[in-house]
């Protein structure tokens, strides 16, 4: 991404003849810190100043097994290391972990990070790992399982422990977990920043192997902790040291890992989870200058407007001054939101085109996060002042929904026709073995690999369109892409998702289908096919998970919810 200006052939020199590249040695003797992050580092001592002028820790000079370079003296070849020479560094043990490691450090670190450059799991995480065996081992166990996931065919690696792999993984977990009771505690901030890096590397474990209930808790602890944290911070407390990971990516991390969490929990589980994390300001009112501060101004607002309509959807304000205090928060939310808008078209304006494809999944991460932000500020529609509770509009325009669609398939390379196969049934989708004895023989082969990201927003912008548009034949495309394209982004399952989405819409056609018997005529959009009527709406979705694999969802339609009648119930397992 670079901003339109004018610049020269840096092909060319001042004399008029191509440029040549001077020939330097390259440098061997760098902080660990700047090696690990590839930089060129600038040796000062005790610590140097690339690391210290950044904020980072400078880990110093020390290369355990690398400073008397005994392959040189034993007669061997950088490339015919003795295994345990090469791995001194990182102090592995096997050709297994090198290889998890390696992986994790040049696929799944990147895919990890979503549509940006993510400074926790492609620095951070990294040099932790270098000085913090439980962090190490925690980081060889997900790079393991994640390329166990990539090659599957569903985005959950199944819980088999025959297969050597994944046998290697869990090993790795528990030993990260040996290394973590070994410690006497928590008490000071590092053990603490230590303790939440865990937390957020388990939750993914946990997400990857489809374990909601114990990615929840792992998240939970990371929260509570990060509570504690604030407390102290707001005693004064708590020391200001730089650490290996910042306080500040960590918080990020959780805060996002919170509102996802938020999006899906039942009512009863809503209400005895952790109290919001202290965020970060992510609204300035200047212009942006990079993806990473558009991405933080949507992500914060994001973040925020979600929050808000929880706190609407589940319980009454109470009072009129609360009435009062939470329209000011909608409206400061709205107008934070306009600011951004502004902000971003003229930060979009001024790239340099074309973009590289990195610059155009960013782009589209940010529309995404964007867009999200545009449709729930519609969903709000006012307060019931008899009840004290938010009255909303459950349906979003069509022309909302077809421009999440659209930015959804240009990130997958999606085909825009994409639907479902007319006569497929959710079975054809499968994700466990004893779902293949159901299908209907409707060929509906997945079109792409599975993907692993922590949080990028692309499925929940797929669900706001299947749980929001009234318009069926756009949430068939939202629902074809969710089966299509195997994506797991932390908590969200897009074929768990999918298959929800599509038992909702199964219901309200039947609905649909049983009005027409009766003699009510079906509405049917501008040139867009029926539409889902608003008494018939699905409006609420709650799900809990009885076992390791299995949940079950409550479908409540408008009539079902406000009369606190039970609804239809399914059970899904994977």
């Amino acid at each position: 991404m670079v901003p339109k200006e004018k610049t020269q052939d840096l092909t060319v020199g001042k004399n008029g003849k191509p440029r040549q590249k001077a020939w330097q040695p390259k440098a061997k003797t760098g902080c660990i810190t700047c090696r690990i992050r590839r930089v060129k580092c600038d040796e000062a001592k005790p610590h140097c100043v690339r690391c210290t002028s950044t904020g980072r820790k400078c880990d110093g000079y020390t290369y355990p097994g690398r400073q008397s370079r005994p392959w040189r003296q034993m007669g061997h070849s950088p490339g015919s290391l003795p295994l345990s020479i090469a791995m001194s560094g990182l102090q592995l043990e096997s050709a297994e972990e090198l290889k998890a490691f390696d992986f994790f450090q040049c696929r799944s670190a990147s895919e990890l990070s979503g549509f940006f450059d993510a400074q926790f799991w492609q620095f951070e995480v990294l040099q932790a790992s270098h000085y913090l065996p439980s962090i190490r081992h925690a980081v060889i166990a997900l790079g393991a399982m994640h390329r166990k996931l990539i090659a599957g065919d569903a985005p959950v690696v199944p819980d088999d422990v025959c297969d050597s792999s994944i046998r290697f993984a869990l090993s790795q977990s528990n030993r990260a977990l040996q290394e973590i009771f070994k410690s006497p505690g928590y008490s000071t901030m590092e053990d603490k920043i230590h303790m939440m890096t865990t937390c957020i590397l388990f939750h993914c474990l946990a997400c990857i192997q489809g374990h909601q209930n114990m990615a929840f808790e792992h998240l939970r602890s990371g929260l509570r902790i990060l509570g504690e944290v604030d407390k102290e911070l707001d005693r004064g407390t708590a020391d200001t040291n730089r650490h290996a990971v910042s306080l500040s990516t960590l918080r990020a991390m959780l805060v996002n890992m919170d509102v996802q969490a938020r999006s899906i929990l039942s009512d009863k589980m809503y209400r005895v989870w952790e109290p919001e994390p202290k965020r970060q300001v992510g609204i300035h009112h200047v212009p942006f200058l990079t993806f990473a501060q558009a991405r933080v101004c949507f992500e914060s607002t994001y973040t925020e407007v979600m929050g808000f309509l929880a706190q609407m959807d589940t319980r009454s304000t109470g009072t009129h001054e609360a009435v009062r205090e939470i329209f000011q928060k909608y409206k400061r939310i709205q107008c934070q939101f306009l600011v951004g808008s502004n902000q971003l078209e003229e930060f979009l304006s001024q790239l340099s085109y074309p973009l590289s494809k990195a610059d155009k999944n960013s782009v589209i991460g940010i529309r995404l996060i964007h867009d999200q932000v545009k449709a729930v500020l519609k969903i709000f529609r006012h307060f019931n002042s008899g009840t004290f509770t938010g009255v909303m509009n459950w349906a979003v325009e069509d022309e909302d929904m077809e421009v999440m669609l659209d930015l959804a398939c240009q990130y997958l390379d999606a085909p825009s026709d994409l639907t479902l196969p007319s006569g497929a049934t959710p079975k054809d989708y499968y994700t466990s073995q004893a779902d293949r004895v159901y299908r209907s023989g409707i060929k509906a082969t997945n079109l792409a690999p599975p993907a692993f990201s922590c949080c990028s927003g692309l499925l929940s912008a797929l669900w706001i369109v299947t749980s929001r548009s009234r318009n069926l034949d756009l949430r068939r495309r939202a629902i074809g892409l969710f089966m299509s394209y195997p994506r797991r982004e932390g908590l969200w399952d897009s074929i768990f998702a999918g298959r929800v989405a599509w038992e909702q819409m199964i219901m309200e056609e039947e609905a649909l289908e049983k009005a027409a018997t009766t003699g009510v005529q079906p509405v049917v959009g501008e040139q867009r096919g029926p539409i889902v009527m608003e008494w018939n709406k699905i409006r609420n979705i709650s799900i809990r998970y009885p076992g390791v694999r299995t949940a079950e969802i409550e479908f409540c339609n408008v009539q079902q919810y406000e009369v606190g009648e039970r609804g239809v119930v399914r059970q899904i397992a994977w």
